[in-house]
């Protein structure tokens, strides 16, 4: 996910409570921001930060052109609180080619 300076994207939420993202800071510049469900989280460069995107979040980037973009490395996982058979479910349901 790449974010340029002056951006902010407005509220919104995630499809679903069934995964938890995980964020990789790759380039995190002064000013960038990402609040989850009224908690303000911070990136930090080379280290995971795990987001329940199914909650009100809202990012920024308020830094300079000079800073750069605020570039991160997203990956869904599965929420820790879906059961094997939850999980085997949902991945027949919403399988390729169904």
């Amino acid at each position: 996910s790449v974010l340029q300076p002056g951006t902010v994207l407005p509220g919104t939420y995630g499809p679903t409570n069934t995964r938890v993202q995980c964020h990789l800071g790759l380039k995190v510049p002064p000013g960038c921001e990402l609040v989850v469900g009224g908690e303000p989280q911070c990136w930090s460069e080379g280290c995971c930060l795990l987001v329940d995107d199914s909650f009100l979040h809202t990012t920024a980037h308020n830094g300079s052109p000079a800073d750069g973009p605020r570039v991160v490395f997203i990956v869904d996982l599965w929420h820790p609180n879906v059961a094997g058979p939850e999980r085997q479910a949902l991945d027949y349901i919403f399988a390729p080619g169904r």
